[in-house]
Formats: structure tokens, sequence, C-alpha cells
């Protein structure tokens, strides 16, 4: 039987469409060695192994492609995007214009390179790329999302909540522009309508933020209801059991939320003096090491203020004494663990057998802090302590722990506030808000975060 290629390719297409990338990669793989110089089975080949985390082979592909047809502006878009995922973004942001240098009229691309200017922090430049990219394909959902979320940044938000109504108009069952707009619309004080776009949404992140949006209006016997309800669903949802840890004490009685009712009581506080006799040492050493990791100032989307953060990849390639740390933390998790093995609660009962270690390091500054934020990503999250400021009798630098939101918050609330010392290691669960107190001390504040992450 002979091997139709124009047949296969087309099936490669249907699959790709299909989410079968592995058929997909398969049937290209088979035109190639029949067809080498075939560029269109090379690019489709690429999105496969794109799609399959495989970039290293996606970028070959997309590379050979653009090879065999120099004029080929889709495979540089295509080059672009697994570059953006490899965390390239000047070498993705030159790959773009080349695209659009062959196609002026690359709406696609125009929209991607926004993207790349906007994580670059070139606001202004990635407006131009989103406008441009609408003025050539106005019937564009993602590109008034990702005009959204830039406005957003810029807190021009009248003009976010427009771009957000014209995707949703485009494509209304947008989860993450509904999201979105209900956040606009919440924070404006228009919470029945925040409501409703939560609601539409439906999504671990919205569902928590619906139960925000009650509060705000009062309507305390629907949160319960809602809480109780869906307990099982979203029973290791972080946001959820954040909120409903504030709402049973404020209301003194349980929601059917088990993830952590009392994460406060999760708090353990330890030294890596009981770990290695020369500590001091140890701690120089990281730090020096760590002199080696990129950090941003102020990170957008984070909560680090007058501060350096890096990336939360710390432990992912560790140096020496970084490698070290690592198996110290992970021993020091094991022992948590064992602690509480008897509290009958998922964050103990369900605890993640298949997990990873995200870590990142704050380099905070005079009058730095974090704002009180949880970690929603997580299960368990701690924080290493290498450089500490003295709290001058006001609990200056130090890590405040409370039920209170952003959203949501009683003054009654319970707090525990811990003045570190060097070399502390302070483990909780992600789902307890948290915060650095600021401080007028003219030092560096050095610390390590890391979430448990199932």
């Amino acid at each position: 039987m002979n091997f139709n290629i124009e047949q296969s390719f087309k099936e490669g297409v249907t699959a790709i469409n299909e989410g079968k990338f592995g058929k997909a990669k398969d049937l290209y793989q088979a035109i190639l060695r029949i067809v080498p110089t075939h560029s269109d089975a090379h690019n489709n080949l690429g999105i496969c192994l794109q799609k399959m985390n495989k970039l290293n082979e996606a970028v070959t592909s997309f590379k050979q492609a653009i090879l065999l047809r120099p004029n080929f502006p889709m495979a540089y878009n295509n080059l672009g995007v697994t570059l953006k995922i490899q965390s390239k973004l000047d070498e993705a942001k030159d790959v773009y214009k080349k695209a659009i240098e062959m196609k002026p009229d690359f709406a696609l691309a125009y929209n991607n390179l926004g993207d790349i200017y906007e994580k670059l922090e070139k606001l202004d430049e990635a407006e131009d790329c989103y406008k441009k990219a609408i003025e050539l394909k106005q019937n564009f959902p993602e590109v008034y999302y990702n005009l959204g979320n830039m406005l957003t940044k810029l807190n021009r938000l009248d003009e976010a909540k427009l771009s957000y109504d014209k995707a949703i108009e485009l494509k209304p069952n947008y989860k993450i522009v509904l999201l979105n707009r209900g956040q606009i619309l919440f924070d404006k004080g228009e919470h029945e309508l925040s409501l409703k776009d939560f609601d539409n949404c439906n999504t671990p992140d919205s569902r928590s933020r619906s139960l925000v949006s009650l509060y705000a209006l009062g309507r305390i016997d629907e949160i319960y209801n809602r809480i109780n309800t869906l307990s099982e669903l979203d029973e290791d949802n972080i946001r959820i059991a954040a909120f409903s840890s504030f709402i049973a004490y404020k209301n003194n009685i349980n929601t059917k939320h088990n993830f952590c009712k009392n994460p406060i009581n999760f708090i353990n506080i330890s030294n890596i003096s009981n770990h290695i006799k020369d500590h001091n040492s140890f701690i120089s050493q990281v730090i020096k090491e760590l002199q080696n990791i990129e950090t941003k100032w102020e990170p957008l989307g984070k909560t680090t203020i007058k501060g350096f953060q890096s990336k939360s990849t710390l432990f992912e390639s560790p140096t020496e004494n970084i490698k070290k740390l690592k198996s110290i933390i992970i021993n020091k998790i094991e022992f948590y663990k064992s602690i509480f093995k008897d509290e009958n609660c998922s964050y103990i009962k369900k605890w993640p057998i298949n997990i990873k270690l995200a870590c990142w390091h704050v380099i905070l500054k005079q009058q730095g802090h974090q704002n009180p934020h949880i970690h929603p990503g997580g299960w368990l999250s701690g924080v290493f302590y290498l450089k500490v400021t003295p709290d001058l009798g006001l609990k200056e630098g130090a890590i405040e722990f409370c039920l209170n939101g952003e959203h949501y918050r009683d003054i009654n609330s319970p707090k525990i506030i811990h003045q570190p010392k060097s070399g502390d290691i302070v483990l909780f669960p992600s789902s307890l808000h948290h915060r650095t107190i600021p401080f007028k001390t003219d030092t560096d504040r050095i610390s390590i975060a890391f979430d448990l992450i199932p």
C-alpha cells in the first residue's frame, strides 16, 4: 500500500486540532522520511513537539522549516512562541519582528510581539503592538484579552474593562477574561456584576472570588451553602481554604471545607544551626552564590515592594551550597509532616505524593516589604532567612501571619508575628496569609522562599 503524503499531512492537521500530538508527530516524521525537504511538515512537527514539551526539538524543527523556506512567517511565529516558553524573550522578540517584516499584516505575530514587550515590561511598545493587531484583525478576542491585562497593570481600569467587554462579545465563554473583568467590577464596588462574571467563569479561582463577592454583599448564608456544597470539588482549592478559615473564625461556625481549618496552628519554626555546625559560614556562602542569580526589582504581578526577586527556579540547577540547603529543606518538610501526622485534615491526610519544590529568593531594601498574600499554587510554603534586620522594638522586618485577605478582613482575626533570626526556617500551609512588615534600617533583608507544589 502506497503512503499518501497529502492525505497523511491532512490527517496530521486533524490530529493536532484534536490534541493527538503523538499521532500527528508520527505522521509528520513519516512524511519527512520520504520528503526531507517538506517545510510545512517540519513546521507542523515543530508544533507537535512544542505541545509535547520537547522544546529544543521543536526549535530545531522550526529552524529547519525556515532553512528550507526562508520566507515562512508562520514558522517564525511558531519559533517565537517556543522561545517564549523557554524564557528566551529577546530572541523571541527578534523572531516575531522577522515574521512581521515578511508579512506586515500578520496580526497574530503583532499580538505575540506585544506579549513579549509586556513581559519585558516595555508597556508602551506592548500597547502599540496590541492596537496594531486589532487594527489588522478586529475579531481577535485573544488580543483584546492581552490588551486588557496590560491596561489593568497600568491601572487604566475603565479602558481595560472595555477591552475585556470586546473579548467577551467575540468569545462569550472566555473564562479568563470573565475572571479578569469580574475583578475589575469588584474593585469598582460593583459586586453583583462581579459575582455574575465569576459565576459564569466557574473555575477554582473564580469560585473563590464569588465567595468574596458574596461576602462584600453580606450574603453569609449563601457563602456557607456554596462552600459546603462544593467542599469535595474544591477540597484542594487553596484560595477557598484561606477564605473558609477566615469566615469560620469570624462567624464562629465551621464550614465543611477540610483542607486546613486553623492554618495558624500549623506554623513550624526551626533554625539551620541544628543541622550545620558552622552555619554562619554556610549562610555567607549561600548569599555569595545568590549573587549570580538574576533578579528583578518589584516584578510585576508579585508582592515584593522595594526589593528584588528571582524566578522560582532556584532549586532546578542548584549550586553547591544551595543544593545542600535544598536537601536540608526537604528533610525539614518530612519532619514537619511527621509532627502533624495525626491531624485529621486534607492538608495532612492527602499530602501529595508527587511533588516539586519551587524556590526563589528576595532581597528587600530599606522600607521593603511583602504585601499580604497566600500561595495558591502550593501546598506547604516556607522561608529561609539569610540576613535579617533589627526590629527596633516595632517588629520591623518580621513576618506576620493572619487569616485576613486582601478583600476580607476582621479586626479581631488572630495573627502571629515572628521576628526571624538568621538561619530560621519557617514552614506553614500555603493557604495562610502572610506579609513582611516594612523596616526603616538601611540594610538588605535576604530570604529564600519556597513552595511544595503537588
